[in-house]
């Protein structure tokens, strides 16, 4: 790979390693109590099944931003588009689910490229897109529940992921401050 700070591996590797190791430790943390406003834009995702797929994206990200010093970098980016959202009076966490969703829908379908301007998974600092690709994926299921599809599903854990971000981007206003 030509672009700086991406190495090639093997996909293999990635999954029975990198993907096994976090999508394990996801499960263990799944119950884990989240701030209020955490909780509240985590709801605006949808439905109780893509809830849970969000709730298992946000996971993925705090256990990136711990296990890897990479995923510690700023995301200006993600300042500058929560700020658009947060006008006019609405709350951290309408504003962080509304964006999440947007972002969500915009990753390409199937395994985002890093060079596509339209995949903010390869955006946000970390593993990268193929890793977080494979864990939303194994979060998804085999798809056989009859629910949504497998590419909405996956969106749903990217929202959750995004959540995160924005929280580490601009933090929720909490206390006698909060709306």
């Amino acid at each position: 790979m030509e672009e700086p700070g991406l190495i090639s591996v093997r996909t293999q590797v990635v999954l029975d390693t990198l993907v096994g190791s976090i999508a394990e430790a996801v499960v263990g943390r799944a119950d884990q109590p989240l701030e209020a406003p955490v909780e509240a834009a985590l709801a605006a995702i949808g439905d109780e099944r893509a809830q849970a797929l969000a709730r298992a994206g946000y996971l993925t990200r705090a256990l990136e931003v711990e296990r890897f010093e990479r995923a510690r970098s700023p995301m200006p980016w993600v300042s500058e588009q929560m700020g658009r959202h947060q006008g006019d009076g609405v709350g951290w966490s309408e504003a962080a689910g509304a964006l999440a969703t947007e972002l969500a829908a915009a990753e390409p379908s199937g395994r985002p490229e890093p060079g596509d301007e339209r995949a903010v998974s390869w955006r946000v600092p970390g593993p990268g897109g193929h890793v977080r690709h494979y864990l939303a994926v194994r979060a998804a299921g085999d798809g056989r529940d009859g629910g949504p599809s497998a590419d909405a599903k996956r969106r749903s854990w990217l929202a959750g992921f995004l959540i995160h971000c924005i929280q580490e981007a601009v933090a929720p206003v909490t206390g006698p401050e909060a709306r």
